[in-house]
């Protein structure tokens, strides 16, 4: 049977209740922690953002790992701007550990040149199979 590592469930848990305990935020109409009106802002961030972030995660998309610090930036902005330590300690938390060996397995970093290699693999398969890259008829 096919398992995710751990890493990727965690990830996946993790912007999942984001999405949960914002949107229960929105429909109490009572804010805690980052969940703080304007209340648009928080389903942009948490309720629309935070469930694309665990889709990418889930598939192990080439970007998720940028996607992920992006979005633990915002979270940490917003928890120092309103003052909420205990939101900022957990974020700090999942920053750090995207360090571990288990997350970058599970989630390498982008260079350049793999990118560029990926390309050229992708260019490869698109291109036809006689060697010519036209269609023209030989004489």
């Amino acid at each position: 049977m096919w398992q995710k590592p751990p890493a990727v469930l965690c990830l996946v848990a993790f912007c999942g209740l984001q999405a949960v305990l914002a949107i229960a935020s929105v429909t109490l109409g009572h804010p805690f922690l980052n969940y703080q009106p304007p209340y648009w802002r928080t389903l942009l961030i948490y309720g629309c953002g935070a469930p694309y972030i665990g889709y990418l995660c889930w598939r192990q998309a080439p970007r998720a790992r940028f996607a992920v610090y992006v979005f633990l930036s915002v979270d940490l902005v917003r928890a120092s701007r309103g003052g909420h330590w205990g939101s900022l300690l957990i974020t700090l938390a999942c920053i750090i550990a995207m360090q571990l060996p288990v997350f970058r397995a599970a989630y390498p970093s982008i260079h350049p040149r793999d990118v560029s290699l990926r390309l050229r693999r992708m260019a490869r398969r698109s291109a036809p199979t006689d060697g010519h890259l036209h269609s023209q008829p030989r004489l």
